[in-house]
């Protein structure tokens, strides 16, 4: 039995990987049953993602009581839609929105999203009293779903798994928080409670395991992945140029401005000026584009609007190099952003801006892929791009096959490692 807030129509990493495990554990014996949320409070939707839901699945869908028209009300937004990891923290934000924030991030602890629980509760015994499950998982963000497992597995002795998408008490927008020191002192007790208590620990990055492995003895590491089947019959998009591609939101602490210098200097010379874009399809941060404008690469850079995760794929695999920034935090380490398979999977070179001793830089050594750069690193990222833009001048520029380590991240390879897991439990 899953119980997961994101859910189609919802889209984002979060979804992928509960809608992929979904559709693969039956290939290893394990039948799952999904408890969600009815509207929901989105970042983004994407209505296709309901075709992908397996015909045999069982879904529950439950009411939920939260605060986001409140909340946005007092930033003078309307609707109850919500930016994931608060991504609309600015450096100067209004006094509306700094009371919005505040009141966020002090008076909803864990988070916004615990106004689901009781309905997941009541939903949950439900389920365990008519299919008799031999399992629970829950996966947070957001982080109070945990709390709905810990209440069930102390009161049924069930088995009990607490997947952790991304870290708790240090996820990166922490720090741009106004959180109180009791604040703090009660969020971490909770992810203590859960960390202490669950029978066993998923993590998507390695640093999340090591973080948590003085309080949780049995953590297994399973990250996100690609479909192979998503990258069956794709449609190729022809270009009369160089793409440098970019999926997703493109948010203020992705600002590499080394690398607009970079492109800035590249496009002196009137070929590649001519013959090169940058394509970001998804939101970008305003402060982003003043510095495109400064710079005067406005020609070179076309933005997109968000489209549904099938033409996601589609532009990554007919782009020519594709665009990994890690956000620039101070955790940003352990950051494996969801896109990284779906790079991998394309074969097309990567450049990846980040830490070069995070997870993510590791991941790309594995599968011999190009070396992941500084942020400051601006002649790297002007050679790396101007090599791609050679080969691809001289049609030199082919896929490159992937070695054994890639089935690792396959959302395959990735469901048999759960499975394994779950049978751990269970026998």
């Amino acid at each position: 039995m899953i119980l997961t807030y994101y859910w189609p129509p919802g889209s984002g990493p979060g979804v992928q990987r509960w809608l992929k495990f979904s559709k693969y554990l039956p290939q290893f014996e394990v039948q799952p049953t999904v408890i969600t949320v009815k509207n929901g409070s989105y970042p983004s939707v994407d209505a296709s993602l309901l075709d992908d839901i397996p015909s045999d699945l069982e879904v529950h869908h439950t009411k939920t009581v939260e605060p986001f028209a409140i909340y946005n009300a007092l930033r003078g937004k309307k609707g109850n839609s919500v930016e994931v990891g608060m991504g609309n923290l600015k450096s100067k934000p209004s006094l509306l929105s700094s009371v919005a924030n505040y009141v966020r991030a002090n008076y909803f602890i864990p988070d916004a999203r615990k106004g689901w629980n009781s309905f997941a509760y009541k939903k949950a015994l439900e389920v365990i009293d008519n299919e008799k499950p031999d399992c629970i998982i829950t996966t947070g963000p957001p982080h109070s779903t945990h709390l709905v497992g810990e209440r069930i597995n102390k009161e049924t002795g069930l088995p009990w798994i607490a997947d952790m998408r991304d870290p708790w008490t240090t996820i990166y927008y922490n720090a741009f928080l106004n959180r109180t020191e009791q604040t703090m002192q009660k969020d971490k007790a909770l992810e203590d409670l859960v960390l202490s208590n669950a029978s066993a620990i998923v993590v998507a990055s390695t640093a999340m395991k090591d973080e948590f492995s003085n309080r949780s003895k049995n953590i297994s590491f399973i990250p996100n992945g690609y479909d192979e089947e998503d990258f069956q019959g794709l449609k190729q998009i022809e270009h009369d140029k160089f793409i440098l591609a970019y999926t997703g939101n493109l948010k203020s602490n992705q600002n590499c401005a080394s690398l607009w210098a970079a492109l800035k200097e590249l496009s002196e010379n009137s070929d590649f000026k001519m013959n090169f874009r940058l394509e970001v399809t998804g939101n970008v941060d305003e402060g982003i584009q003043s510095e495109w404008e400064k710079l005067g690469l406005s020609e070179l850079i076309d933005v997109r609007p968000f489209v549904p995760h099938k033409e996601s794929i589609e532009i990554i695999h007919s782009a020519h190099m594709l665009l990994l920034p890690i956000p620039s935090s101070e955790n940003n380490k352990g950051i494996i952003t969801g896109k990284i398979f779906e790079y991998l999977a394309s074969r097309r070179p990567i450049l990846s801006i980040g830490p070069k001793d995070g997870n993510a830089a590791e991941i790309l050594s594995m599968c011999g892929k190009e070396t992941m750069l500084d942020y400051s690193d601006k002649i790297g990222m002007r050679t790396m791009i101007s090599s791609a833009y050679d080969r691809y001048k001289s049609g030199n520029l082919a896929r490159v096959s992937g070695n054994e380590i890639y089935r690792n991240y396959s959302r395959l390879g990735c469901t048999e490692q759960l499975s394994n897991v779950i049978n751990q439990l269970v026998h």
